[in-house]
């Protein structure tokens, strides 16, 4: 074995063992903390255990044991449909239905991979060399990403469902799991273009990303906490209702309903335009007098119970009438804020960081992206204009 050759199988070789010993880890470790874990576990071990078949053959296993030819470790069908059930569990809307059906061709997939393996090594060689098995990885390939595009548009759900309930969003968005699916997509393409290619260079930087992927996923993995949807108090409702008469004379009344969990996703015959007026009035008003917004882990909850309106009809009326969800529309106050401070000689001995904290946002560049996005210019050339 030359240089270059023992230099790809021991990168091979470390992301097996990499993803085998984080997959465990999460599995019978993490996943009693949080039960999601789970399945990201099982998908790092599937994930890593691909290039296993060359890290045999490179170490010279598969000539002292023909049989172990076609070993079936390749799981093109069931390793992104554990991702994808993970993240479902992980988001903000885990009380949905996960995709479990997602995982029927992996199990088809394993259980005729275990029969082609128990053939006799000729036929298995056949196989291994006709076209049948380019066919098979194609297939494979295109099956995980049309998982992928289902992960990603549950992220893209997950996130507008988050920007409706909290102002604070940090490790909340799931972004890492977005750009991860996008960096795997891309992983499998290069493998695809490798088999045309056969290039040793080219498969090297096939085998650096995928410990990469692999130490990536396992770390965001384990600090990953699961999101939380925000939960509406109907007792509470119900105790303010019977102490409030007017109340019960507020038009469609009846959305209030025994649904604890909130969803921006309101027909637009359960509340005309006006009414959502009215209560966007109303949010406003308070907003500005209790300047709550200055509270940076404030959410929709806080301000629902407080002017005792369903958290559902206050998302839905900030999207309708300022079409807006709940995080910009807060943010919208506290740039106003932040813009007067930054003006004001009693704040002069503050940062520009210090300003954005003042100001009610938890962090530095959440202050900056907010700022820019509805000033259009940074904190530090607003202050010098």
């Amino acid at each position: 074995m030359d240089l270059s050759n023992s230099i790809i199988s021991f990168i091979d070789s470390l992301g097996v063992v990499q993803g085998l010993l984080f997959g465990l880890i999460l599995i019978f470790y993490y996943s009693k903390k949080n039960k999601p874990t789970l399945f990201l576990g099982l998908f790092i071990i599937l994930f890593a255990l691909e290039p296993m078949p060359n890290v045999l053959h490179d170490l010279g296993y598969l000539e002292k044991h023909p049989e172990l030819e076609l070993l079936p470790v390749g799981f093109h069908f069931l390793a992104y449909p554990f991702l994808l059930i993970y993240i479902q569990k992980t988001s903000i809307l885990k009380d949905k239905k996960t995709s479990n059906w997602t995982l029927i061709p992996g199990i088809i997939e394993f259980s005729i991979a275990l029969v082609i393996f128990m053939l006799p090594y000729q036929i298995k060689l056949q196989i291994k060399e006709s076209s049948i098995a380019i066919l098979y990885f194609i297939a494979g390939l295109s099956y995980s990403l049309y998982i992928a595009y289902l992960i990603l548009k549950w992220i893209h759900s997950h996130v507008i469902e988050v920007e409706n309930q909290y102002t604070y969003i940090h490790s909340k968005t799931l972004s890492w799991s977005k750009w991860f699916t996008y960096a795997s997509v891309l992983f499998h393409l290069l493998i695809l273009t490798n088999i045309f290619l056969k290039s040793h260079v080219w498969y090297a930087w096939i085998s650096v990303l995928n410990v990469i992927l692999i130490y990536w996923v396992s770390f965001k993995g384990v600090t990953q906490e699961n999101v939380r949807a925000l939960v509406w108090d109907n007792k509470k409702l119900k105790e303010k209702s019977n102490n409030n008469a007017a109340l019960d004379k507020e038009p469609n009344s009846s959305f209030i309903n025994t649904d604890t969990h909130i969803s921006p996703q309101i027909s637009h015959n359960l509340m005309p335009l006006k009414e959502a007026q009215n209560i966007c009035l109303k949010v406003e008003t308070y907003v500005i007098e209790s300047r709550c917004y200055m509270n940076n882990k404030l959410t929709i909850i806080d301000i629902a119970e407080t002017l005792n309106i369903h958290p559902k009809r206050i998302s839905y009326s900030i999207n309708t009438v300022k079409s807006k969800n709940f995080n910009n529309y807060i943010n919208s106050f506290r740039v106003e804020l932040a813009k007067k401070l930054l003006k004001s000689e009693q704040t002069q001995h503050l940062s520009i960081e210090g300003i954005g904290f003042e100001a009610g946002f938890h962090t530095k560049a959440t202050f900056y992206s907010a700022f820019k996005k509805n000033v259009h210019m940074t904190p530090a050339q607003y202050k010098a204009s």
